[in-house]
Order: C-alpha cells, then sequence, then structure tokens
C-alpha cells in the first residue's frame, strides 16, 4: 500500500499547489463521492453532466485522505490534504496507474483507434497473437478478456481507474501482449496515462460524437494523441490511407515507424480482393513486396481493411506470415459485427453494431452487392448524442435500401417520435419508409414482410442487450429478439 507522498511526486508536472497533512497509506481511489472509503484518494472531474466539485465534502465526510481538484475551492478542512492540479483527467489515470504500479509496463500494448471497424480489428490482432503462442490480452466495446475471464465491457475504452484495474488483471495472468479499442473520448481524457503503445492502428475517421467533440477536427486531434502522445518511441504507427483523415496522418508521421494499409497500390500493405460472397472472400494482402493471400468467412470491403490493419500490426509486432494466414482463415464471428442468421425459408438476417452514416453505407454497399431480392434496413439513432448525423443515416439507407423501417435506438431522454423525424430529413418521400418505435415490433415487421431472395439488415445496437430510455433500463438484445421472431413463421 503506497503512501500519499507516493501519489503526490507521481502528480508532479501537473500540480498546481498542494496542501499536504502527513503522509497516511492510501487503500482506495475514486472519482464517485459515492464510493470513498476511509484513506481514500478522491478526484474530483467537472464531468460533462455533473461536477466532481460539488461532491467533495461528501468525499471528505466518508473519510478521504487527498482530495485532486482543478478549481479553487471555497474551504480546505484541516485534516485533508489537497493537490490542485491543470488536468483533473489525466490527474485521476496517474494515480491509478500508481495505484496498480504501472501494469502497463510488463506488456506489449496495442491501440486500434477510428470512428468504424475498431473491434472486429481488436479481434483479429487478438487471434493472430494467440497463434503465435502469445498470452493476449483483449480491451473491446463488446467484451474485456484475458486468461479464461470474460467481462462484458462497460465502454469502449473503460474509465483511468478500472481500465488499470484490468492491464493490473492482465500482467497477473501473464499476458505479453494486449489489444485494446482506444475511443476518442478515452484519448481526450488521458485515459491511459503513461502507458505507451507498441503499435497503433487508424482505421478511418467519419462524422460522429460530435457532440462531445463539436467539430470534426477537435475529433481528428483526439485521435491523432494515439500517435503524438502514447505511441513509444520505436513503436510502429498503421494508418488506413484511403481514408482522408488517415492519409493526412501518415503524411504527419512519415518519419516514424508507418506501415500505410489500404487499397491504394502505394500502400505498404495492399489489398486485393479477387472474390467475395455473403459466406466470404479470397483475398491478396501485398505486404512490403511479398504477397499473403488468404481465404475468410468475412465479407465486405470494410471487413478487408480491417484484415489489412490486423495482418499490418500483426507483422510489425514481428509474426511470420504463415501463423498469421493461419489465424486470419480461421472462421471469425464477432458479436454484432455482420452476424449472419438465417429464416426457415433462407431468408439472410444480418445484426451489426453500425451506428453512424458512414459504418451504415459500407454494410448496406456489401449488402446490396450480395443481395438477390429486396434489401431492408432496420435502424435508430441514439438519444443524447450527435445529432447531426441522423439525416445522413436516413440518407445514406434511402440509397441502398429498398425498404426503410424506422425505429427506437437508445433514445435516452429525447422523444423518440423526434429522433425518427429528424432521420426522415434525410429520407425522400418516394421511399418506402416504415415507422416503428418499438424496437421488438419494427423486428417483427422485417421478418413478416421479408422474402426469401431478401436481405435484412438490423443497425445499430449489434451485441448491446439493453436499450436505454430516459434514465431506465430495459433488456433488449437484437439478436434475441430477431431469433424469437423467426421461431413464430
Amino acid at each position: 500500500m503506497k503512501n500519499l507522498l507516493e501519489y503526490e511526486k507521481c502528480l508532479s508536472h501537473l500540480t498546481v499547489k498542494g496542501i499536504i497533512r502527513g503522509n497516511p497509506p492510501i487503500s482506495g481511489i475514486t472519482n464517485n463521492s459515492r464510493n470513498v472509503k476511509p484513506s481514500f484518494i478522491f478526484c474530483a472531474i467537472p464531468g460533462a453532466k455533473s461536477n466532481g466539485h460539488k461532491y467533495i465534502p461528501e468525499a471528505i465526510a466518508s473519510g478521504a485522505s487527498l482530495i485532486i481538484h482543478s478549481e479553487e475551492l471555497e474551504k480546505y478542512e484541516e485534516n485533508t490534504s489537497y493537490i490542485m492540479v491543470s488536468d483533473p483527467y489525466f490527474a485521476y489515470a496517474i494515480v491509478s496507474e500508481c495505484y496498480f504500479d504501472f501494469p502497463s509496463k510488463d506488456f506489449n500494448l496495442i491501440g486500434i483507434t477510428g470512428t468504424n471497424g475498431k473491434t472486429t480489428t481488436a479481434f483479429l490482432i487478438r487471434n493472430i497473437l494467440t497463434e503465435n503462442a502469445s498470452r493476449c490480452g483483449l480491451i473491446s466495446t463488446v467484451q474485456y478478456s484475458f486468461g479464461d475471464t470474460l467481462i462484458d465491457a462497460s465502454r469502449t475504452t473503460p474509465e483511468a481507474y478500472e481500465l488499470q484495474g484490468l492491464f493490473h488483471d492482465m500482467k497477473n495472468n501473464r499476458c505479453d501482449h494486449v489489444v485494446m479499442e482506444v475511443s476518442s473520448h478515452g484519448l481526450d481524457q488521458h485515459r491511459p496515462g503513461t502507458a505507451r503503445f507498441a503499435a497503433a492502428v487508424f482505421s478511418n475517421l467519419t462524422g460522429d460524437h460530435l457532440d462531445y467533440h463539436k467539430n470534426m477536427e477537435n475529433y481528428f486531434q483526439a485521435k491523432r494523441k494515439l500517435f503524438s502522445e502514447y505511441l513509444s518511441g520505436n513503436g510502429s504507427a498503421i494508418i488506413n490511407i484511403d481514408d482522408p483523415y488517415g492519409k493526412r496522418l501518415a503524411d504527419e508521421f512519415a518519419g516514424r515507424n508507418l506501415i500505410s494499409y489500404g487499397k491504394d497500390e502505394n500502400a505498404l500493405c495492399s489489398i486485393k480482393i479477387n472474390d467475395i460472397s455473403s459466406t466470404g472472400m479470397e483475398i491478396d494482402f501485398i505486404l512490403a513486396g511479398k504477397t499473403l493471400s488468404v481465404k475468410t468467412n468475412l465479407t465486405g470491403e470494410h471487413n478487408a481493411s480491417n484484415m489489412a490493419a490486423a495482418i499490418s500490426s500483426a507483422y510489425a509486432l514481428g509474426a511470420g506470415p504463415e501463423k498469421i494466414k493461419t489465424a486470419m482463415e480461421k472462421n471469425l464471428s464477432v458479436p454484432g459485427r455482420l452476424e449472419q442468421f438465417i429464416s426457415p425459408a433462407g431468408t439472410v438476417f444480418y445484426v451489426d453494431y453500425a451506428h453512424t452514416d458512414d459504418a451504415l453505407l459500407r454494410v448496406l454497399s456489401t449488402l446490396r452487392n450480395l443481395c438477390k431480392g429486396r434489401l431492408i434496413a432496420l435502424f435508430g439513432c441514439g438519444g443524447d448524442r450527435d445529432r447531426t448525423k441522423r439525416p445522413r443515416m436516413g440518407s445514406v439507407a434511402s440509397k441502398f435500401a429498398d425498404a426503410i423501417i424506422l425505429t427506437n435506438d437508445n433514445p435516452r431522454t429525447e422523444d423518440p417520435l423526434l429522433i425518427i423525424e429528424e432521420i426522415k430529413k434525410g429520407i425522400p418521400d418516394t421511399s418506402e419508409t416504415y415507422s416503428l418505435p418499438d424496437r421488438r415490433e419494427a423486428i417483427a415487421k422485417a421478418v413478416s414482410m421479408a422474402k426469401p431472395s431478401d436481405i435484412v439488415l438490423l443497425a445499430g445496437k449489434g451485441h448491446e442487450a439493453y436499450q436505454e430510455f430516459n434514465g431506465r433500463t430495459e433488456s433488449f438484445d437484437d439478436r434475441a429478439e430477431l431469433q424469437k421472431a423467426l421461431a413464430r413463421l
């Protein structure tokens, strides 16, 4: 158990001023005043919904030994220590690291950032490293896993204390590699602390999270931090140059250990799709002048790009081509990522997490090329999140789908009908469109109207097994509801 002064030393580069009283042992750390216990550190963070500084008296009453804050306080209690810092998010990450004894130093860390493709790429990299006899941890939007432990994910990049706790458990499980998705929120809030990445992947950047970042430049700069602040000195940058923001990033980091990938023949890892169907693809990856031919059960150009990112990452980490090929040719199923279900009549249904206009475009364009009948798209948009993407998603759906079913995603505190109306602003009046806010009813509608030659996409929720309504969470899983509806046929 570390003493208070050890935490003070870790924060020295962020400290504005401090009032230190004694040197008690620290028994825990939290940014939630309700979780404070005697001898805890309480980090007061001015969040988007609530300012932690309001809860400092509550934390002190519960026995906090040290208060980390970034705003001037009206009162400083006699028996409590205080450190005022310039960046409370970063401070929270650093003291969390200190508490767990900086566990990320004991393994190679691989990070994936971008709007779309992070989860599939993370699973692919994990599979390749496992094939190479690595003990590999995984932190993804879907799950956190290491050894025999599998935990349902609470968010893409956990908050700092939870993240460092996972790192600690992975270190104790003797993981030598950890693959993680790194969100723009996680980077902007310095959740990885002082961790450094052996490899960093940039998949793409399209409109999302603008409720938080306000504009695309801020969003890009948040993603860029993975390369400018968190990539180790000899780490490898794996960047998709088919994406305009990726091309910009690759140009900015041209002097680093850079592996570009994409359909562009000038990419160090170039993609050539030879065959594509609903059951998979045959692809040549030309990497550093050598061709790696792969047959995969994944389909879609976006998945070819995800595979190129994974192959490039594994190559950068020293994996051999045969091991890479073996891992890539094993059947891969990522929960809620183009997850396939077939009705008794032969209609193909897909459940996918696509919740941005770009992700919807990628999935629908793939399915359009595979569809012999009608393509039916069911989706909604989350409430209290980026509203600008709603009409764009409607527009994308109208370009590729023959019929559109608009429904609830996670409406949160917004009126579901108003969300649907905002999506409809991007849909021409001539489109066959149904508005069914009840997602269960919407799925039943999709099942009832689909013919054997049709393809149906249920988009937006993917692996999620819940819906959020005005402060309450209800159990709901697209996959389970789809199977129930199919069983009633």
